[in-house]
């Protein structure tokens, strides 16, 4: 079976940019790690993205392991969309309008 063609909402996007660039005015090793997670976990949705649990409005939820971030997507019939990467502790379902 053929992976899916994994998408990132541009909102989403400006999440990673943003939280990277907060970890890396506090420290450059913590960015770098910041964006190895998100980019194993973007790689680990799209190999299996039923393996993650559901979680509202249609969507699934992976929890990062080592930051307070969650990489919220969808599966479509032809893709996946990475709709948010959440803060735990800000604004819970802020992202629901782009499903």
């Amino acid at each position: 079976m053929n992976q899916k063609v994994l998408r990132i909402h541009s909102r989403a996007q400006v999440e990673i940019n943003e939280a990277f660039e907060w970890y890396f005015k506090r420290s450059p090793e913590a960015a770098d790690a910041f964006l190895a997670e998100i980019g194993t976990s973007l790689k680990q949705i799209a190999a299996n993205p039923q393996l993650y649990p559901l979680y509202t409005k249609n969507t699934r939820k992976r929890v990062l392991a080592k930051f307070p971030y969650s990489v919220i997507f969808q599966e479509r019939d032809e893709m996946i969309l990475v709709l948010a990467a959440a803060h735990a502790k800000r604004q819970p379902g802020y992202w629901r309008g782009r499903v």
